[in-house]
């Protein structure tokens, strides 16, 4: 009797309402349910990307073994110096990298009368500089190895991001093909370096997530966040433009119908969080839809803030053009990074730096092709095709390796339709090259041998 009073009291004591206790009971089982095969599909993507930076850390050390062009000058080229510390990471804070951490280190010069020999870094935007500041307060570390430590963790969360964004889109073995060839793409060297790529794509993928759920304060606050880290960061207010301008012309009884109609699909079956991009949208009341403007209304607001902080401290409101134009070679001219990169390619064929870009050109197109026909959601190829749009917009770089790693659906749509040997294939190619590339990249033999990523 005495044992059945006891398992009585301690039913009854057991949280069964709505209280929070009986709250965090359930999300504490949900949790604990889902945690291990979370761990195990976050195996896929982050052991991909342990191993493309292992092939990377191979590149730079058979350059520093056989001391090869920068590598005898702590591999400090043009660029501001890097920070002293071992030949690995002085390799990886090359660059692009030496502005970032130079910024995150004594802020942005902005003096231009007269001009200083650091008014460049008026061109890179400031949420990566941050993030460098912050890790340096955290860790005590000088900013060489903040700036080393942020990227390896960026790309960690940016491979992972990249799967689960594919696997929403299609399905896991997709996803597994797309995040391979992302983490072994020759550009996926600026994802172990000082660089944006990684990042950005992060933030894109939040936002591309939020649009097609329909959360648009979430949206518009990490697009505004991707337009204060690079310039293509910009390409989310495309895509924060169409969704609102596609969810307040939509009719009501028609995503109404679309809801009633639409059966769940084999994925939505097997993973409720699984998003189906081809069912409707959730339905919100005729007066809600407006609320959908807040996403593109926020979008612009990181890049628009910078701009603002730079005409309040030069008193000149194009500043940052200016800069662009006169230290980088960035005025508009996509004729130049295009045809003309493909002109000067095949009467230098041995200069990388019409090469490189011209190869890029030729990928991009045949990317593009695939990306047309898999057919995604509006909003991915609005991004992909954006971001690549202000890339090629800018004479001075052309469609480098790099900027593929950013519009990451180009890569999606070339590992997508291809499978077995044909995609190994694929894969060997582009590791092959990802490690060339850097080599390339890190040393620096000559002028004529030398390329930026």
């Amino acid at each position: 009797m005495a044992e059945v009073d006891v398992h009585e009291r301690a039913t009854v004591q057991q949280p069964d309402g709505p209280g929070l206790s009986a709250t965090l009971l359930r999300v504490g089982e949900r949790a604990g349910r889902r945690a291990w095969p979370t761990a195990k599909a976050l195996a896929r993507p982050v052991g991909l990307y342990l191993i493309s930076r292992v092939a990377i850390a191979l590149a730079i050390g058979l350059v520093i073994d056989l001391n090869l062009g920068l590598a005898q000058h702590q591999f400090n080229g043009p660029w501001p110096t890097n920070p002293p510390g071992r030949p690995l990471f002085e390799a990886l804070g090359m660059w692009d990298g030496g502005w970032y951490m130079r910024i995150a280190h004594n802020g942005y010069t902005t003096s231009l009368h007269p001009l200083s020999a650091y008014t460049p870094t008026v061109a890179f935007l400031p949420l990566l500089p941050v993030l460098l500041r912050i890790t340096t307060f955290l860790t005590g570390l000088n900013v060489l190895y903040a700036g080393v430590l942020t990227s390896f963790v960026i790309g960690v969360v940016a491979s992972a991001a990249v799967w689960f964004f594919v696997r929403r889109l299609t399905d896991a073995a997709t996803a597994d093909r797309a995040t391979a060839l992302w983490c072994f793409f020759p550009g996926a060297m600026a994802l172990s370096m000082v660089y944006t790529e990684g990042l950005l794509v992060i933030l894109a993928v939040i936002c591309l997530v939020a649009l097609m759920r329909g959360r648009w304060l979430i949206a518009g606050v990490v697009a505004a966040a991707a337009s204060a880290t690079s310039p293509e960061g910009l390409a989310l207010f495309a895509c924060c433009a169409w969704a609102a301008g596609a969810a307040i012309l939509r009719r009501p009884e028609e995503t109404a119908g679309r809801a009633q109609v639409a059966p769940p699909t084999d994925r939505t079956r097997l993973d409720p969080g699984v998003v189906d991009h081809k069912a409707a949208p959730r339905i919100a009341r005729p007066g809600r839809r407006w609320l959908a403007l807040v996403a593109p209304l926020l979008a612009p607001l990181g890049w628009l803030t910078y701009q603002g902080y730079l005409w309040r401290r030069t008193g000149d409101l194009t500043i940052w053009y200016t800069v662009e134009k006169q230290f980088w070679k960035g005025g508009f001219d996509p004729w130049g990074a295009t045809f003309g990169k493909l002109g000067m390619a095949l009467q230098h064929p041995g200069v990388f730096d019409y090469l490189v870009p011209s190869v890029g050109l030729i990928v991009l197109v045949v990317a593009a092709v695939l990306l047309w026909r898999w057919k995604p959601p509006a909003v991915v190829t609005i991004y992909a095709a954006t971001a690549m749009a202000f890339v090629i917009a800018s004479g001075a770089l052309g469609p480098r390796p790099r900027f593929f790693i950013a519009a990451f659906p180009f890569i999606v749509a070339l590992a997508r339709p291809i499978r077995g040997a044909a995609f190994h294939g694929l894969l060997g190619i582009s590791a092959l090259s990802l490690g060339l590339l850097t080599i390339i990249v890190v040393s620096g033999v000559s002028p004529s041998l030398a390329f930026t990523p």
